[in-house]
């Protein structure tokens, strides 16, 4: 039911993309953009969630391990994309929006983290 909010949330934040798509006002950019995030967070969540064994709940080491590791290459993941952007904007004298940047990176760190912890803990799984 939560992965179904989610999906529509993202899908109607897609469509008033489109629909204001000649706007180009960092205000209205950002009220169409936090929904697609939110919905898109919600369902990824609760997508995980209801993938992640009803055993798995109980953290032992080796899930432990992986968190840690996804944390790590996520915080890796979100530096050198913030570098990137910076360097790039500084590089080519781009007059970037960093509030709207930061926002979107951290959704970037965010799901790059709950992916690569969900790759790592993969118990059982036969490869």
């Amino acid at each position: 039911c939560i992965l179904v909010v989610g999906l529509a949330l993202a899908t109607s934040g897609i469509i008033r993309i489109f629909q204001n798509i000649s706007e180009l006002d960092p205000e209205s950019i950002l009220q169409v953009i936090f929904p697609v995030l939110i919905g898109l967070g919600v369902a990824m969540s609760s997508f995980f969630r209801i993938l992640k064994p009803r055993t798995g709940i109980v953290g032992d080491e080796r899930t432990k391990r992986a968190v840690e590791k996804a944390g790590l290459y996520a915080f890796l993941i979100l530096s050198g994309l913030l570098i990137a952007s910076a360097s790039v904007a500084g590089i080519l004298q781009l007059n970037i929006n960093f509030s709207l940047a930061v926002i979107v990176l951290l959704y970037i760190g965010i799901f790059s983290w709950g992916i690569l912890t969900y790759y790592f803990d993969k118990k059982g799984d036969l490869e």
